[in-house]
């Protein structure tokens, strides 16, 4: 197994899978971009943004964190463009799609991805690639459709206990992310963090994936962040490691929770790297 680290700077302030992170950003210009397609998906429930770029066989879905629209991968996808066939969306609240009411719970999300990507005429195996809460969207996709996945790239992704282990293994860290919300989230950001763990008592958290899955991590905390939240965080990497199969724990040198800003060539890198081993 390759190794994944490559030493990057990078700056962020309070939110993440630990919490939920924002963070700075490195552009990669692609020698040859291409113009996305805008398109946009009418479900009974919810009408989604998405642009569908890239060639080759291979469907690549992007899922962003909670609080970003499908511009947090710019970094990411004038690369993978070039090899695969890319689509990133605005889940229903965030760009340009409008928000809806139905649950945010992640099976209803990835149930919302599946009847998009059909209605969009992408077809399956998809390789994910998820970051933060869109990382646990990918997973928990993954487990209710594993004969659609050829496998999964998660970055920094929310782990299914973490919003109630954070609350009695780091209360401090737990009570700013409950002001934050109560001030700063927006309305749909408000219902996905709230919703998180929501269903996932019906789905399998204890059998690993049968499905190539890299698992990229940070290697950088906020100051806010070391000590009790960086403990909680780094054990839950590890779960995440048996839960998915993956063979190795990737942690990014210098890259903090948004790796795919800090490191967008990594990030395609892994992408390379599930597409062989399909």
């Amino acid at each position: 197994m390759q190794h994944l680290s490559v030493a990057r700077p990078a700056r962020a302030i309070l939110l993440g899978s630990a919490g939920l992170l924002l963070s700075g950003c490195s552009l990669f210009q692609s020698s040859a971009p291409q113009a996305p397609l805008p398109a946009s998906a009418t479900l009974p429930d919810a009408t989604i943004s998405y642009t569908l770029t890239g060639q080759g066989s291979m469907p690549v879905v992007f899922q962003s964190d909670l609080g970003d629209g499908k511009d947090a991968w710019d970094s990411v996808l004038p690369l993978a463009e070039q090899q695969y066939r890319v689509l990133a969306y605005d889940r229903p609240g965030y760009g340009a799609s409008r928000k809806t009411a139905t649950p945010r719970d992640p099976c209803t999300i990835a149930a919302q991805q599946h009847a998009m990507l059909a209605q969009a005429g992408v077809k399956p195996p998809y390789v994910l690639v998820g970051h933060g809460m869109g990382g646990l969207y990918q997973y928990v996709y993954a487990r209710l459709y594993p004969q659609e996945v050829a496998g999964l790239v998660l970055l920094d992704p929310t782990h299914p206990d973490h919003w109630r282990r954070m609350q009695s293994d780091a209360p401090t860290s737990a009570m700013a992310i409950k002001a934050r919300r109560k001030l700063m989230f927006t309305s749909i950001e408000t219902v996905e963090f709230d919703a998180q763990a929501q269903c996932l008592q019906h789905i399998d958290l204890k059998t690993p994936l049968r499905m190539p899955t890299m698992l990229l991590v940070r290697d950088k905390f906020g100051i806010e962040e070391l000590g009790s939240v960086e403990t909680l965080v780094r054990s839950q990497e590890k779960d995440w490691q048996r839960m998915t199969g993956a063979p190795a724990i990737e942690r990014i040198t210098g890259a903090g929770h948004y790796i795919q800003k800090d490191n967008p060539v990594i990030v395609n890198e892994a992408i390379k790297m599930v597409v062989k081993k399909k």
